[in-house]
């Protein structure tokens, strides 16, 4: 193996940068194998990243000997020992004559996957000895803090703070909760796996079936598809092959049930806009109409757009999961059924009620007024940009519309 020449140039490179933690390993675990100059040379090679970076061209191997104090073949030793126990990566061209090498830095393994390492394992118990071995890693073992047992944990909680979004269409997949008007602290959001089990034998599943890893998946998968301990009995069985829980099996089964279930219950629904979101005023027909919206519920308002006719199951599951996810006040989502119903042919589709609702949202759309201007600033986008993506449509400035603007925006209903 030809070695390099004081003549020859070099440059690095490094896919990640080391934290505290990596130059610990290479003083305590790398360096009873590979000796001192082999560390010497990584920490020097990964000090040169930014004088490189800063010039932008290679350097001569002179310089690497006089910033190391190693002799060429010193170098070339210590490159071998660090390529060799997977450090270090060395490549070579030859342009115009001239010989270049780049060093590709390699971050150190973990300590643990070291000390449970088939060969590094072995060899470091050798080198260090039994007590030494067990000092040296107490080294990466971080303190707990101490905590007065008088204090209550009051952490709030993933679950507690978001609610997880995968409606078709949505654009915000994280939805932030009232957290702070709710009761702090006190609130459980743990997968009651004690449920869970007990429904099992019902199955002819066995308890030892489920491993850590499995009850694992089953909480992620219940919290992020709010799937209760009882249904989610039936998806492990539907999981289960040759006496094993297929992880990826139960994340499709998980999924099509959560496409498939729909709000059962309904509350969000039969709320009306609340006074501090009262805007309207006048007699003219706009602020009637406002004042209508204001007045009656989402499911009032489906029923009146049916001649009075119980609303369809599925239009109010839509309606109150919308509503359930981005918190949208009763007034705002009566407008956006008016406007869903007028241009998507009388049928309250999901995708668009979910776009619409999420840019609402994140304007901070509260009364009706302001959901009006939202809609007809569509409106008016849509006849100007007809052959444009509906995507674009986010990109329109957020003005006031005049009142005659607004009594079109009106005449789509009537």
């Amino acid at each position: 193996m030809n070695g390099s020449m004081m003549s020859d140039l070099y440059t690095v490179n490094a896919n990640y940068p080391l934290d505290s933690i990596h130059m610990r390993s290479i003083s305590l675990l790398y360096q009873p194998l590979i000796g001192n100059m082999a560390c010497s040379l990584y920490l020097s090679l990964y000090a040169e990243l930014d004088q490189l970076t800063l010039t932008k061209a290679p350097s001569l191997f002179s310089r690497l000997t006089k910033i190391t104090g190693l002799s060429l073949a010193e170098i070339n030793e210590a490159s071998l020992k660090l390529e060799a126990i997977g450090l270090l990566a060395k490549y070579k061209k030859d342009i115009e004559n001239k010989r270049i090498y780049l060093y590709v830095i390699k971050t150190p393994l973990a300590p643990a996957k070291i000390f449970n390492h088939t060969i590094l394992g072995p060899l470091l118990l050798q080198r260090l000895g039994e007590e030494e071995l067990y000092r040296t890693k107490l080294c990466f073992k971080s303190s707990a803090v101490n905590i007065d047992q008088s204090y209550d944990n009051v952490t709030a909680k993933f679950t507690d703070v978001f609610d997880i979004n995968l409606l078709e269409g949505s654009n915000e997949i994280l939805v932030e909760k009232d957290y702070f008007n709710s009761d702090y602290g006190k609130i459980e959001s743990e997968y009651d796996l004690e449920l869970f089990y007990q429904g099992l034998k019902d199955y002819q599943i066995k308890r030892s079936i489920i491993t850590s890893d499995d009850e694992t998946i089953i909480k992620q998968l219940g919290t992020l598809y709010s799937i209760n301990a009882l249904d989610m009995q039936g998806l492990v069985k539907d999981s289960i092959q040759n006496d094993k829980l297929v992880h990826k099996l139960l994340i499709k089964n998980c999924r099509d049930h959560y496409d498939l279930m729909m709000p059962e219950k309904f509350n969000e629904i039969y709320h009306k806009q609340p006074i501090a979101h009262k805007s309207s005023h006048g007699d003219d027909p706009l602020n009637m109409h406002i004042r209508y919206l204001e007045s009656i519920n989402p499911y009032q308002l489906l029923k009146d757009k049916q001649g009075g006719r119980e609303p369809l199951k599925h239009d109010l599951q839509i309606v109150e999961s919308i509503m359930t996810s981005l918190y949208l006040e009763p007034g705002v989502m009566n407008v956006l059924i008016e406007l869903t119903l007028s241009q998507c042919d009388n049928v309250l589709s999901r995708a668009f009620m979910q776009s619409r609702a999420s840019q609402w949202k994140r304007k901070k759309i509260k009364t009706v007024k302001e959901a009006m201007d939202e809609a007809n600033l569509y409106l008016k986008y849509r006849r100007n940009n007809s052959d444009l993506e509906e995507e674009n449509i986010s990109m329109v400035d957020d003005k006031d519309i005049d009142e005659t603007e607004l009594e079109e925006f009106l005449s789509q209903f009537e």
